[in-house]
């Protein structure tokens, strides 16, 4: 829908996005692939084909943090290596950044 020229994002979309988000990461949670500790989320490199999915993949899990663990939208996640804990990147002050590319 266009309002005053500007595009508004139907709220039903929206709801469906973070339904969808909230799945796939319940899902790779029983699968083992992911895991989250505080503010600590344990996932495999591997999984980011690129820095753009990188980023995506940052954005939707702290988007599932946010309503699944209460997050606020200004708390920081770091992303580690699921094996050698090593920092691959981080959601700090809304802005997702990935070391590994």
């Amino acid at each position: 829908m266009i309002y005053a020229k500007k595009k508004i994002q139907n709220n039903a979309n929206l709801a469906t996005q973070t339904a969808k988000i909230i799945a796939n990461v319940n899902e790779l949670e029983q699968k083992n692939l992911v895991r989250i500790e505080g503010n600590d989320v344990f996932v495999y490199p591997e999984i980011w084909k690129d820095k753009a999915t990188a980023l995506n993949w940052i954005k939707c899990l702290h988007l599932y943090c946010m309503v699944k663990k209460r997050f606020k939208e200004s708390d920081t996640l770091n992303f580690k290596h699921f094996v050698t804990k090593e920092l691959i990147g981080t959601f700090k002050n809304k802005k997702a950044s990935v070391g590994v590319f």
